[in-house]
C-alpha cells in the first residue's frame, strides 16, 4: 500500500496483474475474445483436406497478434494449466476463460451466417461449421479413444506452450509459430479420429450455437483438461512451479496458507509485502535464495527471472502491465 494506506503504488509488486476493473485488463479480454472468435471462424469453416494447415496457421497468426497484449492464451486449457502452475492469478484466469468461450460462441454464430445453409442449422442439433460431434469422430472409434486422442494431442500442444513460451530462456518470437506447428502436427495425426479440437472453447462455441455434440462434449473437454494438468505437472517437475503457486510461495516467501492462496487467486501479495517493484524483486530474490539453500541447492536463475517477468521489470513500458506471456 502507499504511505497513506489508501492507494497501491503503480510500481508495487505484481502490478502487471492489473485490476480486473482496469482498462488494461479490459483490452486483454477484448484481444482474447477477438482472437478466439476469428480462430473459430477460420478453423471451423476450413475445407477438410486443409483443416490441419488452416487451424495451425490461424492459431499462430492470432497468438502473434495477442501475445504482447493478453499473453496469447486463446485456449481455456492453456489458461487453466498456467494458473494451476502458478503463472497467472485464478480470478483473471476465470474471466479469461469466460471471454474465450464467448468468443468461440460468437465465432460459431458468425460462421453460420457466412456458410451457405448453415444458418438453417442453428439450434437444430445438426452438425454446423466447426462442430465436434459423432459425425466428426472417425468410424469405429470408441469413446475412450476419443478421450485418449484429445488428451495426447492437447498434452503435446500445451507442452509446446510451456517449453517455448514459459520456460527460460524460451524461444521468443518463434513461439507462436512453434505452437501453430504443434497444432498442425496433432491435427494431421489425430484429426482423422476426433477432428482435433484441443481447445474447450472450440468445442463449446459450436455446441452453444448449433446444439451439436452434447453427447460427446465431456469426452473432448475431459481429455483436454486432463492433458492440461499432465503438461503442467511435467513442466513443474522439470522447471519448477510459477511464483504464484501457493505451495511454493508459502515456503519461499514465508506466507501463511491464507496469504499464499490469496496471492494465487488475486495476484496481489499481502499488504505487508507491498513495496516498490525493485525492492520486492530484491527481497523475494533473497528469500528464494535462502529457501533453495535450505533445500541443499542453489536458487535457479530462471526462478528470479520468473519474478522479474511477473513484476514487469524486464519488459518495455508498453507491456509492463501484462501477465507473463504464454506465447
Amino acid at each position: 500500500m502507499g504511505a497513506g494506506g489508501d492507494t497501491v503504488d503503480k510500481e508495487s509488486v505484481f502490478a502487471n496483474y492489473k485490476s480486473v476493473f482496469s482498462r488494461q485488463f479490459a483490452v486483454s479480454l477484448a484481444v482474447e475474445f477477438v482472437g478466439v472468435m476469428f480462430f473459430q471462424i477460420l478453423g471451423g469453416t476450413s475445407a477438410k483436406e486443409y483443416a490441419p494447415f488452416v487451424n495451425g496457421f490461424a492459431l499462430a497468426v492470432w497468438i502473434y497478434v495477442a501475445a504482447n497484449i493478453s499473453g496469447g492464451h486463446l485456449n481455456p486449457a492453456v489458461s487453466f494449466s498456467t494458473a494451476v502452475c502458478g503463472f497467472y492469478p485464478v480470478i483473471h484466469t476465470v474471466i479469461y476463460i469466460a471471454l474465450q468461450i464467448i468468443g468461440a460462441i460468437v465465432g460459431a454464430w458468425v460462421s453460420a451466417g457466412l456458410v451457405p445453409g448453415a444458418g438453417d442449422l442453428i439450434g437444430t442439433g445438426a452438425s454446423g461449421p466447426g462442430c465436434f460431434d459423432r459425425g466428426t469422430i472417425g468410424e469405429g472409434i470408441t469413446d475412450e479413444q476419443v478421450f485418449g486422442w484429445e488428451c495426447v494431442m492437447t498434452f503435446t500442444l500445451i507442452s509446446c506452450v510451456y517449453a517455448c513460451g514459459v520456460a527460460k530462456p524460451g524461444h521468443g518470437s518463434h513461439t507462436p509459430f512453434a505452437v501453430g506447428l504443434a497444432l498442425l502436427a496433432c491435427a494431421g495425426s489425430g484429426g482423422q479420429y476426433t477432428g482435433a479440437a484441443l481447445n474447450p472453447a472450440r468445442v463449446l462455441g459450436p455446441m452453444a450455437v448449433f446444439q451439436c455434440g452434447k453427447d460427446v462434449v465431456g469426452l473432448y473437454i475431459g481429455g483436454q483438461f486432463v492433458a492440461a494438468l499432465l503438461a503442467m505437472s511435467v513442466f513443474a517437475f522439470v522447471s519448477g512451479l510459477g511464483p504464484l503457486n501457493p505451495w511454493l510461495a508459502k515456503r519461499a516467501l514465508n506466507l501463511s496458507w491464507p496469504e499464499a492462496v490469496y496471492l494465487w487467486i488475486t495476484g496481489s501479495p499481502p499488504s505487508r509485502l507491498q513495496k516498490t517493484g525493485r525492492e520486492n524483486i530484491n527481497d523475494f530474490a533473497h528469500a528464494f535464495s535462502e529457501f533453495y539453500a535450505s533445500e541443499g541447492s542453489e536458487a535457479p536463475r530462471s526462478k528470479i527471472l520468473d519474478f522479474e517477468r511477473c513484476f514487469g521489470l524486464r519488459k518495455s513500458a508498453a507491456v509492463d502491465t501484462q501477465a507473463p506471456d504464454i506465447a
